[in-house]
């Protein structure tokens, strides 16, 4: 029995090989569908032996496939368009990514279409084998999974349909989920930096879950909703699906360290998102565009870390419950420009602290029972609705608020005094315009492939003279296959051409893929991009820099022209990574660039218009972490951030890195970038005379830095939304700096500061506008010393010094809510709550 059965697997691995190519042969793919990019795939797995026709088991033809990819050094699988049957699971492995044909759904039309994958195993077994392992630095993309053998009327429980293995980067992008029991789950086991994007779906009990993610992680452009499963097309879709309503939760966040979510929509489940402690602590996060309709509580929150939660242009839809604060929480939610609604649109059943600005109420009472709350310049539309404030209540005010007729609309159990009502209106900013644009291709001038292998030696002439070959033929792309390259020259890359890597996702330094090892021949960059040109999934590393011996190189990148993009690009040990600054780059695009810098990470400036930086994402982990066994890594860190040679490198950061520069720009657009270890996590500075001009940035964190938030200079209105600034250092530890040389107005709307600052903001000019602001630590707190400071809404965790404000500053103020009493000089701020400094 043992040598038939030995026989059958050599018989059915001799069956895949037979036709299989032993190498990659890297193809452009000419897809049935709209995508972003240009795809180029090292393997197909029809190659493999897989067939499409919805009966042959794929299981054995897609894992060779995917194994022989990694083996050449990472790059894309591609999947046809077709049905694929699998009896089994499926493991994707670092560095590759599985990619298919997938057509985006819409409300309009919700068919599925593509590239379909249809998992028969672990019927009956919730806690089995997972469909599909993403390791890290891999990816899945653009296809459709679909559960043919799932029943609407009482779904049969199925293991989870994606997971992340574990380490450091897994995407789950552009997929329709069609109808798995339960859909991607991330942790409990340690894991960092997941980006879950445009995935839609209707999984049944549980869509996605995250626990232990110890750095960002990312969701965005999420559509769960019973329409995509009843309205795709697919044999035997119900009509219409009741099951979830009543025991589905779309999205569960329990330990997420900075979590960004934005333009996620959900509707039709008992829970739509759900936020609670997990093995490893509480959350702390930050929501844009979170829309929830139709479900029976919207979003339910237990538990937050102390370091809180914002909330911008949301959307709070529950038969029973807007939102439900649970007992148990004890920190603060903000939330900004939102809209609730049910039968109770918010009920706060913790002691912790909701602030609340610009907001409505369209239906349904607000319940706070115990906490601290303050609700400025916001709206009850119905005029059954209530605010009922109960007896447990330290204190609540309500300022400049709208209700729907003259009729006693708060109505109080708590002592006099608890509440402070006032009509005058708060000054507030409103939430700034921007559109993020998420589907605009970035491709080069044509659709053609040069591959250039590595030779062992100094491989910049190569690569430079197919660069010059595609630039001569009209454009294309110059791909570099996963191995390591020397370079001892400049690259110049021409317009119309892409240089490319193999990686389809962003991704970290540990996971290997197309590395060019740098070794700068003099100052200049060393790798120039003209007008037009692209770069995408590569890594970069200097072999020679050390942190015992630091050496100043001249920038890796450096844009000279308009429409340039870089995608998914990292760099372990830059000593000055991109330079969009020196020259002017109109509508620039950079995504996802990842590295430790020394001195600069991304600047931008040189007059340039209309740019995006996003997903910027620096952590002295990407030098420490690299491949151990490459020598050509030798010289990483060691130790973490707490000892050894990391502990040197961070300290190095603290004192000398410009993590995120912004100088001449006008209508730059950041969103959602981060860094752990800096001098200057942000900051707006001048070039010739001239600073940014309506600069909106949405989400940026700056963590483990000096100085999280710099505004050298600024004659054009800066706003700052969902921002979250932890000021670590040895001294002068500020986590909102502006000098004397800003003459305009900074916003900041819905802020988490925590680490421990010495001072929380220092005005020394122009106007700073703070609307809703939690911190845990803010030092000796606010300083003004010139020009005006607006600040509503405002938590303060800590004892301590709250405000000092030099003669001839202006303020306008309203809304703190301190621990211990309030301790200010020079302007006090009307509607205080003072919290005992007792732990609560």
């Amino acid at each position: 029995m043992i040598h038939r059965t030995l026989f059958s697997t050599l018989l059915l691995i001799s069956s895949i090989s037979a036709g299989a190519p032993d190498k990659p042969e890297w193809q452009i793919i000419k897809t049935k569908y709209p995508t972003t990019d240009v795809v180029v795939a090292g393997y197909n797995v029809e190659d493999f032996g897989a067939k499409g026709d919805g009966r042959k088991d794929c299981t054995k033809a897609f894992q060779t496939a995917l194994d022989r990819m990694h083996e050449a050094g990472g790059g894309t699988v591609f999947v046809p368009e077709g049905r694929y049957l699998f009896k089994g699971n499926l493991k994707i492995p670092v560095a590759v990514t599985l990619r298919g044909e997938w057509n985006e759904p819409t409300r309009e039309n919700p068919s599925v279409r593509g590239t379909i994958l249809m998992p028969l195993a672990g019927k009956g077994d919730p806690d089995g084998t997972p469909f599909i392992t993403v390791d890290y630095c891999a990816g899945i993309k653009d296809l459709n999974i679909w559960y043919p053998l799932q029943s609407h009327q009482n779904p049969d429980p199925y293991p989870w349909c994606l997971i992340q293995k574990g380490g450091d980067n897994a995407t789950f992008e552009n997929l329709t989920l069609v109808n798995p029991y339960q859909g991607i789950r991330i942790g409990p086991g340690g894991n960092e930096l997941h980006l879950v994007r445009n995935v839609y779906g209707t999984p049944l009990k549980t869509g996605i879950q995250y626990d232990s993610t110890t750095d960002i992680g990312r969701l965005e452009k999420i559509r769960f909703s019973p329409r995509w499963w009843c309205l795709g097309g697919l044999p035997k879709s119900p009509r219409n699906l009741d099951w979830t309503m009543e025991n589905g939760t779309a999205i569960h966040m329990l330990r997420s360290d900075w979590e960004y979510v934005a333009d996620v929509e959900i509707e039709g489940y008992a829970r739509g998102f759900m936020i609670s402690e997990g093995v490893r602590g509480a959350a702390n996060a930050q929501f844009y565009h979170l829309i929830i309709r139709n479900c029976a509580t919207a979003m339910e929150v237990e538990k937050t870390n102390p370091f809180g939660m914002v909330f911008t242009e949301c959307y709070f839809d529950g038969a029973q419950h807007g939102v439900l604060v649970d007992e148990k929480f004890d920190s603060a939610l903000l939330f900004s420009t939102c809209i609730f609604s049910g039968k109770e649109a918010l009920r706060s059943n913790g002691s912790g602290n909701i602030l609340m600005e610009q907001c409505r109420v369209l239906s349904g009472n607000v319940v706070l029972d115990k906490g601290a709350h303050s609700i400025l310049g916001s709206a009850l539309k119905d005029k059954n609705s209530r605010i009922r404030i109960g007896e447990k209540v330290i204190g609540v005010v309500l300022a400049g608020n709208q209700y729907p007729n003259p009729l006693p609309m708060v109505q109080s159990e708590a002592p006099d005094g608890i509440v402070q009502q006032s009509d005058a209106p708060p000054g507030l900013n409103p939430i700034p315009d921007f559109h993020k644009t998420t589907r605009t291709q970035y491709v080069p001038a044509k659709p053609a492939l040069e591959v250039v292998h590595p030779s062992g030696s100094d491989d910049a002439a190569a690569i430079q003279q197919a660069l010059d070959n595609s630039a001569r033929n009209g454009g294309g792309m110059v791909l570099l296959p996963g191995q390591d390259y020397l370079i001892k020259g400049r690259l110049s890359i021409p317009g119309g051409v892409e240089l490319r890597g193999v990686h389809d996702v962003p991704h970290h330094t540990m996971g290997g893929g197309s590395v060019l090892h740098i070794y700068p021949p003099d100052d200049e960059p060393t790798i120039a991009m003209e007008a037009n040109s692209g770069m995408r999934g590569l890594s970069f590393n200097y072999p020679e820099q050390r942190i015992e011996e630091v050496k100043e190189y001249p920038f890796l990148i450096q844009g000279r022209g308009e429409n340039i993009y870089v995608i998914n690009v990292n760099a372990a040990n830059p000593f000055k990574f991109i330079d969009f600054m020196s020259h002017r780059c109109d509508r620039h695009f950079i995504d996802y660039p990842s590295g430790a810098p020394f001195k600069v990470g991304v600047a931008v400036g040189g007059g340039s218009r209309n740019g995006i930086v996003q997903n910027m994402q620096f952590n002295p982990h990407y030098w420490s972490r690299a491949p151990r066994r490459n020598p050509l890594y030798a010289n990483k860190t060691d130790g973490g951030v707490s000892s050894g040679t990391g502990a040197r490198f961070w300290t190095y950061q603290k004192e000398n890195l410009d993590a995120l520069v912004v100088g001449h720009t006008e209508n730059q657009f950041l969103y959602q970038n981060f860094v752990f270890g800096s001098l200057y996590g942000i900051h707006f500075t001048q070039q010739n005379g001239e600073g940014a001009i309506n600069c909106v940035s949405h989400g940026h964190g700056t963590d483990g830095s000096k100085i999280s938030c710099y505004f050298e200079y600024g004659h054009g209105e800066i706003s700052m939304v969902n921002t979250e600034l932890v000021a670590m250092s040895s001294q002068n530890k500020t986590a909102i700096l502006i000098s004397d040389g800003f003459d305009s107005e900074a916003t900041l709307i819905n802020t988490m500061v925590w680490g421990n600052p010495d001072i929380l903001a220092d005005v020394g000019n122009g106007t700073l506008t703070l609307q809703n602001l939690h911190a845990n630590h803010h030092g000796q707190g606010l300083l003004l010393t010139r020009g005006t400071l607006k600040a509503f809404n405002l938590s303060f965790n800590q004892q301590g010094s709250h405000l000092s404000a030099s003669d001839g500053t202006t303020t306008e103020m309203g809304g703190f809510i301190t621990t211990g009493p309030l301790k200010a000089s020079g302007a006090f701020p009307p509607h205080v709550i003072e919290r005992s400094a007792k732990k609560r």
